[in-house]
């Protein structure tokens, strides 16, 4: 950042009220130096973030497959007693191991279950129904019904003004 820049950051903060052309100007001067102060900051925590993502993701990625291992060990090792006595129980102070049975479905072709409950009446399937926000600011202009002319309950549209300040 040049100097006039940095100059213009620490300058003391005063009452200050734009009267004129000129008191614009520094103010507008005073947001630049602001903003890319902000962007150099923004910059810096950008690059340190992704330096530190990166190296979690390295360290747990490396502990996974660790993980991964040990619990494969004692999967093994619990099918294998389990096979001996249906009753076994794997427990230890530092974790047990289970095993529950559960249902799994697989759904190898959705289109063809749901044909079957639409012609058995087996009500399971969902219908999603939203709002398509671009259709009616076309048919229903200002939250009125452009054809009977009636206003739109449930609908308000106001007027905004919105202010932009850009520096160059």
């Amino acid at each position: 950042m040049n100097m006039l820049l940095q100059n213009d950051l620490q300058e003391v903060k005063e009452e200050f009220k734009v009267i004129d052309l000129q008191s614009a100007t520094w103010v507008l001067r005073k947001l630049r130096a602001v903003n890319e102060k902000m962007n150099e900051i923004n910059t810096i925590a950008v690059e340190e973030i992704s330096r530190i993502n990166e190296w979690a993701e390295k360290e747990v990625k490396s502990l996974n497959d660790d993980k991964e291992y040990f619990e494969g060990l004692l999967s093994a090792y619990y099918i294998e007693e389990r096979a001996k006595d249906k009753k076994f129980k794997l427990s230890t102070p530092y974790g047990k191991v289970t095993s529950r049975k559960t249902s799994k479905y697989i759904y190898e072709d959705e289109q063809a279950i749901m044909d079957y409950c639409n012609m058995n009446e087996i009500d399971v399937i969902r219908v999603k129904e939203e709002l398509d926000k671009t259709s009616f600011k076309k048919l229903c202009k200002d939250g009125v019904n452009q054809e009977t002319g009636e206003v739109v309950p449930g609908v308000r549209v106001e007027t905004v003004e919105s202010i932009s300040v850009k520096t160059e």
